[in-house]
């Protein structure tokens, strides 16, 4: 008697499971129709909330870029974390001293020695 229990109950459970992933897999499907079809009720809809709208040609990208500052140490290299998650040395020109010029335009300037 206690297998009958065991198996109504198991079918049960994985009815509600089928339920479940229909009902996910079928919001995803009218989701996806929506967006191809470009409906405007999602902007006001309850169901979804909207933080960007982007018009772009059918097939792009979006992809949001974060400014990352650079540090930089003394050897001249610059710490960068690659997509895959590996850590590269990646060496960057140091900057130059500035010096100041005398203008040609000045007009304290001595004339040249002939």
């Amino acid at each position: 008697m206690s297998s009958i229990g065991a198996a109504v109950i198991g079918i049960l459970m994985m009815g509600g499971i089928a339920c479940l992933v229909w009902y996910v897999w079928n919001k995803n499907r009218l989701l996806d129709a929506k967006l191809a079809n470009g409906d405007l009720e999602l902007l006001n809809s309850t169901s979804y909330k909207v933080t960007e709208v982007i018009r772009a040609p059918a097939g792009s990208r979006v992809e949001k870029v974060a400014f990352q500052p650079m540090n930089i140490d003394m050897s001249g290299y610059v710490r960068q974390t690659l997509p895959d998650g590996r850590v590269a040395l990646v060496p960057v020109a140091m900057t130059q001293e500035v010096r100041s010029v005398h203008s040609t335009m000045h007009t304290n300037q001595q004339p040249p020695n002939l």
